[in-house]
């Protein structure tokens, strides 16, 4: 009996259409599980250090292997996610730690180096930042080979009899990148985001994916169903029927199109059709993305994140190290704007010890700007001295996160010309001019807008957390899910309320959250006036479509009449109702959810 068909709505975290029979994929490669502790003899001590050492080693060259059959396979930044792999097998606190445990504890190698690394794995998975929550599975992921050396245990790989779609709880990094490409056609995973190492591996293969489908739909699925993944609009549709399948593949056919014409059109100027131009710009994670940005034709760097910098390394990064990586970045941009955002963790202890003090509620708590001046302004200091003597190697803007006062802002700026006649006395080269921005991400920053434009050089708006914080839902938590609607006419006339205020106090104002990414808000951001939108590189090409489509007027209209609106859902409404009508090439790829 034909089984009904039926559409879910997931998050879309690679583009592309695949249509095919499904694969289920139980665990992976290596387990990750906390092994049975065993009391070690005092002559079995060093034997199992001895152990451990030798499973690192294999483990190093294991993913060394993969890193240099990615680069031949893939580009060189995507091979490079394995850096921090390496990076944390060479932690020597990490070792130190584990071989401390083994010694004192007179325990396994396994359970020592399982209890040490899961404290590093649960600290990152507190932490309010979605890319560092991320950083966690890289971890388990890191470790479970390690522990699969030490236990002498491992999976193989999925052994794919034709060309199937993946579907798994989740699929680290590691295991994404050993299925050969040309045996997959697409992922279908419950865990994940799209700032993930294995969505990014995934955008990288050409292969659509999915995130966030349910756990019982999942285990539920045989090789006997077909599935459709729609990485455009994020559906995922179980056992489609022969016209859905059939709109499906004329779709795909469409999109491929719209696709090659988009790579032709990076060189075209990001400006609407009565010549009002936005500047697009990428976030990034570390200075090997940047390549991409004159690929897809960016003008910039939006958002630097500077977190990595703290993760890898034993301690933390002191001022030379920190300073090297900022020129670098600088240089390479070759004069475009780079805005680099200060360290933004929560209070949660990190590898490498940032703060000690628990948070019962890291998103509300000590993090962002709040940390830096507050909790560490010795991290601070080192930070900004590096980035002080990195400006004059390029075009570079700081920006603060988590802003919630003026105070905040003017103790900044005391800092900084604090720390200008440090340098001038140790005769060192820095730029006297530092172009200061804050990130608005709280409803406190919307509702003093006014007077911190008066304190900075710009404003970047952080939807992602904007709409957090204003509609007092966590976005990690599926139960509230809901309540993430960045359309919301509440949200709109918010970013409104601080485009204005940058135009009234001749700053710029842009975006870099989600929100940027996405073709169905261009329009309104556009008629707000906004100056920059920063997102990640496979965004670029729908935006820029979109904006050379609109005259500035109809994107102020559609904006007027948002701000009227009741809902979200009404709002979006306006914006698909212009699109179909400008560019109805990219409205056809878009979930008809609003996703």
């Amino acid at each position: 009996m034909r089984k009904p068909e039926q559409t879910l709505q997931a998050l879309a975290v690679s583009p592309g259409i695949a249509i095919g029979r499904a694969c289920q994929v139980k665990g992976g490669s290596w387990r990750y599980e906390e092994p049975v502790p065993r009391t070690l003899a005092a002559a079995e001590i060093e034997p199992e250090i001895a152990r451990f050492r030798q499973a690192l080693e294999e483990t190093r060259r294991e993913l060394s292997e993969l890193q240099k059959q990615l680069k031949e396979h893939l580009n060189s930044s995507e091979a490079d996610i394995f850096d921090a792999h390496l990076l944390l097998l060479a932690d020597a606190r990490l070792l130190r730690d584990v071989e401390k445990h083994v010694r004192e504890e007179a325990q396994n190698a396994a359970f020592a180096f399982y209890t040490v690394i899961e404290r590093y794995a649960t600290a990152l998975a507190r932490m309010p930042d979605e890319y560092l929550r991320e950083r966690a599975v890289d971890i388990r992921d890191v470790a479970a080979r390690v522990l699969g050396h030490l236990n002498h245990e491992r999976r193989e790989a999925p052994g794919l009899d034709d060309r199937r779609i993946l579907a798994a709880c989740e699929l680290t990094p590691s295991e994404t990148a050993i299925l050969a490409p040309h045996k997959v056609l697409g992922f279908v995973l419950e865990n994940g985001s799209a700032t993930s190492h294995t969505a990014i591996l995934a955008r990288s293969m050409r292969l659509p994916a999915l995130v966030g489908v349910s756990h019982e739909v999942i285990e539920k699925l045989s090789v006997d169903d077909k599935l459709i993944v729609d990485g455009y609009g994020g559906r995922l549709i179980l056992n489609p029927e022969p016209r859905t399948e059939e709109a499906y593949r004329l779709k795909a056919a469409a999109a491929g199109k719209l696709y090659s014409d988009l790579q032709r059109d990076s060189t075209l100027e990001p400006e609407t059709r009565d010549g009002f131009r936005v500047e697009l710009a990428l976030n990034l994670e570390s200075a090997e993305g940047l390549p991409e940005m004159k690929t897809v034709g960016a003008t910039g760097v939006g958002l630097f994140r500077t977190e990595y910098l703290y993760l890898g390394a034993e301690g933390l990064p002191d001022e030379e190290a920190q300073f090297a990586v900022y020129k670098a970045l600088l240089v390479a941009a070759e004069e475009q704007p780079v805005v680099v955002r200060t360290l933004d963790v929560g209070g949660d202890k990190l590898p490498g010890s940032i703060y000690f003090v628990p948070e019962a509620n890291p998103f509300l708590g000590l993090r962002g700007v709040r940390l830096c001046l507050y909790g560490r302004p010795d991290l601070f200091r080192t930070q900004l001295r590096a980035l002080l003597r990195a400006g004059v190697f390029g075009n570079l803007k700081v920006m603060l996160p988590m802003v919630s006062t003026v105070e905040e802002i003017t103790e900044t700026k005391a800092l900084i010309a604090e720390l200008q006649k440090e340098l001038t006395a140790e005769k060192a080269h820095f730029t006297p001019r530092l172009s200061l921005g804050a990130m608005i991400e709280t409803p406190a920053a919307v509702l003093q807008i006014e007077q911190l434009a008066r304190e900075v050089d710009f404003f970047s708006i952080g939807t992602n957390d904007l709409v957090q914080y204003t509609m007092a839902a966590d976005r990690g938590n599926e139960r509230v899910a809901y309540l993430q609607q960045m359309s919301h006419p509440v949200i709109l006339g918010m970013i409104d309320r601080c485009i204005r205020a940058a135009h009234k106090h001749h700053i710029w104002c842009g975006v870099c959250g989600q929100m940027a990414a996405e073709p169905l808000y261009t329009p309104f951001l556009l008629g707000m006036g906004v100056h920059e939108l920063s997102m990640d590189p496979n965004s670029i090409g729908l935006v820029r479509r979109v904006i050379r489509s609109l005259f500035l007027h109809e994107a102020e209209a559609a904006v007027a009449e948002a701000l009227e609106c009741r809902t979200a859902a009404e709002t979006l409404a306006v914006s698909r109702r212009l699109l179909e009508r400008v560019a109805p090439e990219v409205i056809s790829l878009l979930s008809s959810s609003g996703n």
